[in-house]
């Protein structure tokens, strides 16, 4: 199934010059943990934790909620409401979701952090640069009972309908060890759910993956009736101090 999410790292125990291999398992591909790569610090910090200066675009960490319990992802409704689609589960009207929302947008060369803390009453924001990617996450700080949670979401606004479409793209459990996290960009024929939101079939390139989920916004816009897109993940964080994202350059498919 394309939502097992696995990393197996390999060490050379003789030839120490020999790069360390990931291997992911959704999809069947390989590279290079030491390869090129931009690096993400999410961490962690208590409600009451305020950062002074978060402007720096070339900054490469984002202060986020340690606990986000007591978090929620406000939800946009249209004329009609919203419909929350979780591979062919379909909920109406949802107004929030737990946790935090870090949204990413994409375009330029450079990767640059829009907003980089959870504490100035907005949201998060991660600019990527152009190009599609293999993601992997880990958990560097001290292990926590319970481990941090990432969802990948897509809000697509369909405007015939007068409905906000949201749709869930995968979750991963954060752990100490590098956790391939690639399908969250990407969607699919179910994720898409065609035959409840409308929403055209994204194919399954990509390696069975899907389209890139910025590809696929592109796409909407040219076949027309969507509008309002925003790509975003919803973090719920239980103590952790430290994740780290990697973002590793794909070739073209």
């Amino acid at each position: 199934m394309k939502k097992i999410f696995g990393i197996l790292l390999v060490v050379a125990l003789v030839a120490t010059t020999l790069p360390s291999i990931v291997f992911a398992k959704s999809p069947q591909t390989e590279f290079d943990l030491n390869g090129p790569h931009y690096n993400l610090n999410l961490l962690g910090k208590r409600d009451s934790w305020n950062d002074k200066e978060v402007s720096n675009p070339d900054r490469h960490t984002m202060f986020v909620p340690m606990d986000t319990t007591n978090w929620d992802i406000e939800l946009k409704s249209g004329a009609n409401g919203n419909k929350v689609v979780n591979h062919g589960n379909v909920t109406a009207n949802v107004t929030s979701l737990p946790g935090f929302a870090i949204y990413m947008t994409q375009g330029g060369d450079d990767f640059a952090v829009v907003d980089g803390t959870a504490f100035d009453g907005d949201a998060c924001e991660l600019n990527l640069a152009d190009g599609k990617y293999w993601v992997v996450v880990a958990a560097k700080a001290k292990p926590v009972e319970n481990a941090p949670q990432i969802d990948g979401w897509a809000q697509v606004y369909n405007t015939t309908g007068a409905l906000y479409y949201y749709l869930n793209l995968g979750t991963v459990t954060v752990s100490r060890k590098w956790v391939n996290a690639t399908d969250l960009f990407f969607i699919d024929a179910e994720e898409a759910s065609g035959a409840i939101t409308g929403l055209p079939d994204p194919g399954n390139g990509n390696g069975g993956l899907g389209m890139w989920i910025f590809d696929y916004f592109d796409y909407l816009d040219t076949v027309g009736g969507y509008d309002d897109y925003a790509y975003f993940w919803q973090l719920q964080n239980n103590g952790s101090k430290l994740i780290q994202v990697r973002f590793y350059p794909m070739s073209e498919q």
